[in-house]
């Protein structure tokens, strides 16, 4: 059998279990008859009768003592169901995201699973951000929020994490914080941030933030001012980890950033 026509029986089970939802639903907590399934879900006898065999055929539901109830699979197919509708309406909605990301970008499905998409709203772009950077412990990024914004708040921020800090900027935007932030890019840069620059950067940044008890990634995309356009917030740890090996990738070919004395930090 070929791949498509496994995709296609995959989609048809996937279709099948959106369809009887309910009645999968009612069964994975308690076991029913069909006649008590009638009148628990306000249909139908026969489309019990069609659900329910539907539902057996693929394993999901059995026959115990003259009631239904989910099997274990049945349990895990209807969780992850609803996790990949969850996904997939995350997607749609991150359409401002990454529409302007670059053409082949590999973007890991695992980013939008429970994801924060914020667009449009700079009040809640604004939100969005400060509430990503609360109680972080260590912040690693490229083109983040940092990028046009070294305000006080952002500024403490990074100094209390010294080389908790990494953020890697394209040079125009290292020599436009320097011109615009000077002394406070020194005094994050003599706190220990390690700061690098890029000549080619990417129109997008990702940064990861980490705290005491969970991690996130920021997946962040600029409009033709150079202002955030739209950010994507996720904490699925795989997507974290992504986001990681891209930082670093970026670092691995920048230059850091050299202080007021002409030495080099890294």
């Amino acid at each position: 059998m070929g791949k498509s026509a496994n995709t296609d029986n995959r989609a048809v089970d996937f279709s099948t279990v959106s369809k009887r939802r309910s009645i999968l639903d009612v069964l994975t907590t308690e076991t029913y008859s069909k006649a008590e399934l009638v009148e628990l879900l306000s249909v139908s006898r026969s489309t019990i009768d069609r659900g329910i065999e539907e539902l057996t055929d693929l394993g999901l539901v059995e026959h115990v003592s003259g009631e239904f109830v989910a099997t274990n699979t049945g349990v895990v197919a209807l969780q992850t169901h609803d996790e990949a509708l969850d996904t997939f309406s995350n997607v749609l909605a991150a359409d401002a995201v990454l529409a302007r990301l670059p053409n082949g970008f590999d973007v890991p499905t695992s980013l939008f699973r429970d994801a924060i998409v914020c667009d449009r709203d700079p009040a809640a772009l604004e939100n969005q951000v400060e509430a990503v950077l609360d109680d972080v412990t260590a912040i690693d990024g490229f083109n983040g929020p940092f990028r046009y914004s070294l305000d006080p708040d952002t500024r403490e921020t990074l100094v209390s994490l010294g080389e908790h800090a990494r953020f890697v900027v394209s040079e125009e935007s290292l020599s436009w914080l320097s011109s615009q932030y000077g002394t406070a890019l020194d005094a994050v840069n003599d706190a220990g941030v390690r700061i690098f620059s890029v000549a080619d950067a990417p129109p997008y940044g990702v940064f990861v933030a980490e705290r005491t008890d969970n991690a996130s990634v920021t997946l962040v995309v600029y409009n033709h001012t150079g202002g955030v356009e739209a950010v994507l917030v996720s904490y699925d740890a795989q997507a974290v980890e992504w986001a990681c090996g891209l930082v670093s990738e970026h670092a691995e070919t920048g230059t850091p950033y050299r202080g007021p004395d002409g030495d080099d930090y890294l």
